[in-house]
């Protein structure tokens, strides 16, 4: 009976214990299910919401075009443009679900019985870090809304974003997204950055073997990179070629075909910067206030940026500069001597010589401690005297900037410190301002054929005086405004302005026609001594070519969002600067510049005879050398020099404006003429109803009859001609019979 009692406690304790740990267990179990359902309800709350995953927003490269839809440039924080799955290959997806996910199109986002196996191994191994082969959706989900951790949270999470995503986008426009949106190494981001990266063409064009190699490069984007590792990266081609034919994809002979081909890239790095990387530079500042102004971001938000240049002349430009660039830098080497001060001088302006004078070196030491490491003087010496050149050549109709050089070279190791010679740079125009000067006295009634003493002038300007002397040293008598013009002559030049003009007029002239550059108002600007920029003078020679009327540079035609929508378009400025009249006169003055003075080397060495005018430009010393030129399609300005102005050319036979600048003009204009795609031929200069065209003599300055000895035609505007008949009425002139109305027959 005892016996019975105890084993009935027994019994009873043994129960009761059993309820305990199953009330335990049970306790447990629903607080880790709290714990599981708290987390994976925190974890759906931190999921991307429904208006993220209908609006993903990676960040996408801005495209810079030109005129003739060329791409020229791409500024980027990522290197990725956005292109629908019709402008892919079709080699691409199908090497990508061969390789990462040959279920795609029968999985609803998550491969349950790749997950589960996956699962278990990594619960197995007690991995801290769980890896496995997720679906394409899942990568997508990671790429867009999720970090790269490798945790089971992040598991989930990605689990949870990827059946949203595939209720929300069908299976093409998944595979669009996801391969607009992976890395493909060397800064590439997306099929299509890829796609020119290592080929250099469009994601449509790329071959089934080029498509398997980019695929390929996304397992490990530096070891598979076909630039870098050639061998593995065809390697790993091949095992994709292999993927696709047991996919389905691929024939056994055209795998073995695929197999069997080169590797063959054209590789551009991020680095490269374009077609036209200084105009590019100047695009990007431009684009600063515009950005502001809209709320964008040229650098994520994938904008279309639509410019006026023009790729095939720009392509000119850049091999005339280069072509003469060579000759002329040739010469100077040959010429050039350092002398010790001036050497001495450039060494203590480095940032070397300074860190050691601050190290507690004098100036002595520090300067035979820099001579002495001869290596590193002759590269800073070399680099000082490095021919610089500005080359701007504008559509004068409106304004359109064609082609832009801003220098010899442009290194992209030195991006950020590059130097724009056509913009950025100011410098002494010398003679290529002289027809602001003439401009005005033309403007003010001056026949161009009025004659002026070819003799210096003394100008007292406090306790100094200043003599204008012309280039060779020479003087004259009695000479035309048009011979003046033509033959560059300072000393006319001088005592037009003198004689006619305030510096404050011919700065007014100035300035409508397109000098925007503070100008000093005095007698020494008729000679060019105020600094101007290679742009600003081009935009108003323009206004010589465009019958007198100014059109602001332009570089950018429309902008346009990743949604092809119009964020902002551009019309350029536009005013008429100076009378059609008097503008004619100035062209037919700046034309015989070309044809018989300064300029002359364009018919007669280059064979360009066309219907051109322009002016040619040297400044005191051989620093600058200057052309300016223009036909009714086309002005471009040329300047080269250097950048310190300490260094010069050494000698007129190749460092005048004539030789250093003009040939690149003629070089240019020739190529161009020579493209018919582009349309250039040979048009006159509109001539205006009010013109007066009287033929003239040489001789004597006298009405004559045409075609006879020494006689042409001068152009006169209405006020220009009766100055003319007044200077013959007191010259006594009075067997010429004036016509009773202006002529413009001739």
């Amino acid at each position: 009976m005892v016996k019975r009692k105890r084993m009935h406690k027994k019994k009873t304790r043994d129960r009761q214990f059993r309820n305990m740990i199953l009330a335990g267990t049970a306790a447990v179990i629903l607080i880790l299910a709290a714990s599981i359902l708290i987390t994976i309800s925190s974890l759906l709350r931190s999921l991307p919401g429904i208006e993220e995953l209908e609006n993903p927003n990676p960040e996408l490269a801005s495209l810079v075009y030109s005129s003739d839809g060329e791409l020229l440039h791409k500024y980027f924080l990522k290197n990725r443009t956005y292109v629908p799955l019709s402008s892919i290959s079709k080699y691409v997806p199908e090497a990508l679900i061969a390789t990462e996910d040959r279920a795609f199109y029968s999985h609803w986002g998550f491969d349950v019985r790749r997950f589960i196996l996956v699962i278990g191994e990594n619960l197995l191994k007690a991995r801290e870090r769980w890896q496995g082969a997720s679906t394409i959706t899942q990568q997508l989900a990671k790429n867009l809304y999720l970090t790269q951790e490798r945790t089971i949270k992040r598991k989930i999470k990605e689990f949870f974003t990827s059946i949203e995503l595939e209720r929300t986008y069908t299976k093409d426009e998944i595979l669009a997204l996801y391969l607009n949106t992976v890395y493909f190494g060397s800064g590439a981001y997306g099929i299509e950055a890829a796609s020119w990266t290592y080929f250099n063409k469009a994601a449509s064009d790329l071959t089934l073997p080029e498509s398997a190699t980019l695929i390929g490069i996304l397992k490990n984007p530096r070891a598979y990179d076909p630039s870098r590792n050639p061998e593995t990266s065809v390697g790993r081609r091949n095992l994709i070629l292999s993927l696709m034919e047991k996919a389905g994809f691929l024939s056994e002979e055209e795998l073995d075909t695929a197999r069997k081909s080169e590797l063959a890239i054209n590789y551009t790095p991020v680095t490269n910067h374009g077609k036209a990387p200084y105009f590019t530079e100047y695009i990007r500042q431009t684009l600063k206030p515009i950005s502001r102004q809209h709320d964008i971001n040229v650098y994520r938000d994938g904008l279309t940026i639509y410019t006026t240049l023009d790729s095939r002349m720009q392509r000119y430009a850049q091999e005339a500069v280069k072509e003469h660039v060579a000759w002329v830098q040739e010469r100077f080497d040959k010429s050039w001597k350092w002398t010790k001060k001036l050497k001495n001088q450039i060494i203590s302006e480095t940032p070397r010589y300074r860190e050691l004078l601050e190290k507690g070196k004098t100036s002595q030491e520090a300067l035979k401690e820099i001579l002495a490491d001869k290596q590193w003087v002759d590269k800073l010496l070399h680099d000082k005297t490095r021919v610089q050149v500005g080359f701007i050549a504008l559509d004068p109709s409106n304004g359109a900037i064609k082609a832009w050089v801003g220098g010899s070279e442009f290194s992209p190791d030195d991006y950020e410190y590059q130097f724009d010679h056509v913009w950025q740079a100011k410098r002494q125009p010398g003679s290529t301002f002289k027809p602001f000067v003439y401009t005005a006295a033309i403007d003010k009634g001056i026949p161009a054929n009025h004659r002026i003493l070819n003799q210096p002038l003394a100008i007292k300007t406090g306790d100094k005086v200043w003599i204008a002397k012309n280039a060779d040293h020479s003087s004259g008598g009695p000479t035309s405004l048009r011979d003046a013009l033509r033959k560059s002559i300072n000393q006319v030049t001088v005592r037009l302005m003198h004689e006619f003009l305030s510096p404050t007029e011919v700065i007014d002239y100035a300035q409508k026609m397109g000098i925007q550059s503070e100008l000093k108002p005095n007698l020494s600007i008729s000679l060019g001594t105020s600094e101007v920029s290679p742009l600003e003078l081009a935009s108003a020679f323009g206004t010589f070519a465009n019958n007198g009327i100014w059109n602001e540079p332009a570089g950018i035609t429309r902008i346009e969002d990743k949604f092809n929508h119009t964020v902002s378009e551009y019309k350029p400025l536009q005013k008429t600067a100076i009378d059609s009249t008097t503008n004619y006169v100035m062209v037919s003055m700046l034309r015989d510049v070309i044809r018989r003075g300064t300029g002359v080397a364009i018919p007669y060495r280059y064979g360009i005879n066309i219907e051109a005018a322009g002016k040619t430009g040297t400044t005191q010393n051989l620093k600058d050398a200057w052309f300016v030129g223009f036909t009714p399609q086309i002005v471009a300005a040329v300047w080269t020099g250097f950048d310190d102005e300490r260094i010069y050319f050494t000698s007129m036979s190749y460092g005048q404006g004539a030789r250093a600048a003009l040939p690149i003009w003629a070089k240019f204009i020739k190529k161009c003429l020579a493209d018919s795609t582009l349309g250039y031929e040979n048009r006159y200069f509109p001539m205006p109803e009010t013109v007066i065209a009287v033929p003239v003599s040489t001789k004597n300055n006298r009405p004559a009859e045409l075609f006879t000895g020494d006689v042409y035609v001068e152009y006169f505007t209405p006020e220009g001609f009766k100055k003319y008949q007044s200077e013959l009425l007191k010259a006594q002139e009075t067997d010429f019979t004036f016509p009773p109305e202006p002529s413009s027959e001739y």
